[in-house]
């Protein structure tokens, strides 16, 4: 929580001060304050306003304040702001990411040191309006390369397993007990002097043409995978965010955690979407 805290700390902040905006009217008791000038001054077009919103108490003036701080000064700020800055591992709940998007005007999101269920769920829900993923002076471009697939079949169970093994291995232990007797397809990048840090277009494509060719009777599609943002970037956009034209319906990403030295897959996926 302390992590988190620091690496919030500009969004945390103006939160704060469009709340604390709420109670100055109260603290200084602006009605009150209003109505004594009204005692001597005569009510006219120029400041019937004023007069109407004393007439509403505090509670409406004190809207009015946080209104006017979060889209003359928060918003305004934040509209040429990037979130997530910093050597940090941006572990945030969607909520606070679609407040910082939707309330606090961000318009910009890194998706570096994100967990790969978030940079998804962000990705196909339009969540801001641009994302960052690094330089291109920080990924290798691969043109060619041989990909490895297993686990290709004529028939395959309703959900799928889909393993995409990119900047570091998956091994068949990381996989959870829960999704074991699913169809398991594997689209593993085998060179791995290029794995790190590396946007392969051949990668990408195998992923969408084996993604696109599954049968009809496919609805549900299990997501384990080690990629990264670039990569995220373009899986997301190309592969499955498709307006519910695609057949698969629901989507869900396992993600990692780190037991004993061991980054095994949760045992339970998060619903990235769910069109059934």
């Amino acid at each position: 929580m302390i992590n988190r805290i620091s690496d919030w700390m500009r969004p945390i902040a103006q939160v704060i001060i469009i709340v604390s905006a709420f109670f100055v009217p109260y603290v200084l008791n602006v009605a009150e304050k209003i109505q004594r000038i009204f005692e001597n001054t005569t009510i006219d077009f120029d400041n019937v306003k004023y007069y109407y919103i004393m007439k509403m108490g505090n509670g409406v003036i004190g809207i009015i304040l946080m209104l006017l701080v979060l889209f003359n000064i928060v918003r305004k700020s934040n509209q040429d702001c990037c979130l997530n800055k910093g050597n940090h591992y941006h572990e945030h709940s969607y909520l606070g990411y679609f407040v910082c998007a939707k309330v606090l005007g961000y318009k910009k999101c890194n998706l570096v040191r994100v967990p790969i269920y978030m940079q998804f769920k962000l990705i196909i829900r339009d969540t801001f309006n641009d994302y960052f993923v690094g330089q291109d002076e920080d990924y290798n471009f691969v043109e060619d390369e041989n990909i490895k697939t297993k686990g290709l079949a004529n028939e395959y169970t309703s959900s799928v397993n889909l393993v995409l093994s990119d900047t570091y291995p998956i091994s068949n232990g990381m996989l959870p007990a829960s999704t074991s007797n699913l169809s398991t397809i594997w689209i593993i990048r085998t060179d791995s002097k290029k794995m790190l840090r590396t946007f392969s277009k051949k990668y990408c494509n195998t992923i969408k043409e084996i993604v696109s060719g599954l049968p009809n009777n496919v609805g549900t599609i299990n997501l384990y995978s080690t990629i990264n943002p670039k990569h995220s970037l373009w899986i997301a956009n190309n592969v499955f965010k498709l307006a519910g034209r695609g057949q698969v319906k629901m989507l869900k990403i396992f993600p990692q955690s780190n037991k004993n030295g061991n980054w095994n897959f949760s045992e339970k996926g998060i619903v990235i979407f769910d069109e059934k």
